[in-house]
């Protein structure tokens, strides 16, 4: 496991563009051990179990994939 979250945190730290790479999805479904998931945690919750999504994009263009190796 410690493998795998190094791999991440390298992907993210050198591919990873906040402004551009960040995609939110609201209003989906979440984990329903999610303590923030409830409408008493944020206003823009509106139901339980209902929350926001994140997917972080830190692929690299195919013709850029040498700038990156490890």
């Amino acid at each position: 496991m410690i493998g795998v979250m190094s791999d991440v945190m390298w992907a993210m730290t050198t591919r990873f563009q906040g402004d551009n790479d960040a995609i939110f999805i609201p209003g989906v479904r979440c984990h329903p051990l999610d303590p923030s998931s409830s409408p008493e945690f944020s206003a823009s919750i509106r139901d339980v179990g209902i929350s926001c999504k994140a997917i972080f994009d830190c692929t690299v263009p195919y013709d850029q994939k040498q700038r990156f190796q490890k």
